[in-house]
């Protein structure tokens, strides 16, 4: 097994600030701050998961296409 080792590069966390300003202002400037944070970290865990589980499905496809699966 090879290791890998991730590290955020400049680009990645530039991109992500451009990302998270201004998510940040759009939260403190609600009428109910709290409400919109909860609101923004259950679209974020439902895009990831909804990712994770589109990429799950894709390598099952491709597993079994090696397996000769596929139908």
């Amino acid at each position: 097994m090879n290791a890998i080792q991730v590290t955020p590069n400049r680009t990645a966390k530039g991109e992500l600030r451009e990302v998270i300003e201004p998510l940040a202002s759009y939260i403190c400037a609600a009428e109910q701050p709290r409400k919109a944070l909860l609101s923004v970290l259950t679209a974020l865990v439902t895009e990831v998961e909804g990712t994770n589980q589109a990429a799950l499905a894709h390598f099952l496809h491709l597993r079994a296409d090696s397996l000769g699966l596929a139908a």
